[in-house]
């Protein structure tokens, strides 16, 4: 069998060429695990941003954070008729709402600005939208569109414990 230096595999399989192709294959996996490490998932998905628009997304985010809604970052308790007792609900600067009571387990999902008067959040994989209002500084509304449904919520004064476990 008559082998040049750099070789064939059994297979005949080009030793040097499979050497090189191993070598690109583990360039590009530290390439990736190295540039990756530093990114902040928005989503809550493995989709890559290209690196030229991460000024224009700082910027945006930025914009963005500039403009939420006055009812983000403080804790709503819902006074909506037949809700369980002590639901809350807290919309947080980075997209995410929590929504708990003293009696369900709480949930923990991303939500979204449509437009200035409607927001959008996921429940059990299902988007849900919002129209919202405030009639005043402590009092918020959302309904639900396509619903027929109102939810109002007050600000929630500090300490608050659930109704049912003082």
């Amino acid at each position: 069998m008559n082998r040049s230096k750099q070789g064939t595999s059994k297979c005949g399989v080009r030793v040097d060429r499979l050497v090189d192709a191993l070598g690109a294959v583990v360039g590009v996996v530290a390439l990736s695990i190295f540039g990756l490490a530093g990114c902040e998932s928005r989503s809550g998905g493995s989709e890559q941003q290209p690196a030229a628009s991460t000024a224009t997304q700082t910027s945006s985010a930025e914009s963005e954070a500039q403009e939420l809604p006055p009812f983000v970052g403080k804790v709503w308790l819902s006074i909506t008729r037949g809700d369980a007792p002590g639901t809350i609900i807290v919309f947080l600067p980075n997209k995410t709402v929590l929504r708990d009571s003293c009696y369900e387990t709480y949930r923990v999902a991303q939500w979204g600005i449509i437009s200035d008067t409607r927001i959008r959040w996921v429940e059990d994989l299902f988007p849900i939208e919002a129209e919202w209002s405030q009639p005043s500084v402590h009092e918020l509304v959302l309904k639900p569109v396509g619903t027929g449904r109102q939810e109002t919520y007050v600000e929630i004064s500090v300490p608050y414990v659930c109704p049912e476990r003082k």
